[in-house]
């Protein structure tokens, strides 16, 4: 989201964004598109992100233009996975399915899957339960589409409000991957805490 934000705020400023500016429109962009994922009817992820741009943009005083997101789709499309994603996913795969539940669309989670590089054996969109995180219809019907109940999963995410919250709600088993160590809402504590993924394969086989 910052390397979009940082793009778009270069076009409509031309001395250049500065670094605080970059965060505080991604984390500002970030909030606003869950705020519009929650309202109803369901749209699709391509027009919250064009409704969410369109008014932070608007915020900070710029209108947004067909390049901007064009711009936002291109870089979210292809999200390349932290360095020890895929080899953590390879052994994960030895005694686990693995997958995916992405609030987003198919068409936008493609080609982040395909920069994975290691198999997913299911990937569950937002697009496809009509619903997004933390909405539990997203989880259950990730559920439904495996064919596993909760008890059978373990949920391991970086969204505390998107991951832990409904995990807490549903009794499912949760991993966080704290990367940024940010304080943890104690209403919502996991069951594991991980710096990255590479330490997870050891904590469930140990387990």
């Amino acid at each position: 989201m910052r390397k979009a934000a940082r793009l778009i705020l270069d076009r409509h400023m031309p001395a250049g964004a500065s670094h605080d500016q970059v965060v505080a429109f991604a984390d500002r962009l970030r909030a606003i598109a869950v705020d519009h994922q929650q309202q109803r009817p369901f749209r699709d992820y391509e027009a919250v992100l064009r409704a969410s741009l369109d008014q932070t943009l608007s915020e900070a005083g710029y209108e947004a233009s067909a390049s901007d997101l064009q711009s936002l789709l291109a870089i979210l499309g292809r999200i390349n996975p932290h360095p020890e994603v895929p080899a953590a996913l390879t052994r994960l795969r030895e005694r686990y399915q693995v997958a995916i539940i992405s609030n987003t669309g198919d068409s936008l989670i493609a080609g982040t899957v395909s920069a994975i590089g290691t198999p997913i054996d299911y990937v569950v969109t937002a697009e496809q339960a009509q619903a997004y995180k933390p909405d539990h219809r997203l989880f259950l019907h990730a559920y439904d589409t495996m064919g596993v109940s909760k008890d059978e999963t373990i949920h391991v995410g970086m969204g505390q409000l998107t991951d832990l919250k409904v995990c807490l709600e549903l009794g499912i088993q949760s991993v966080w991957i704290d990367r940024e160590g940010e304080p943890l809402d104690p209403a919502w504590h996991p069951n594991a805490v991980i710096k990255d993924l590479s330490e997870l394969p050891d904590l469930l086989f140990s387990s």
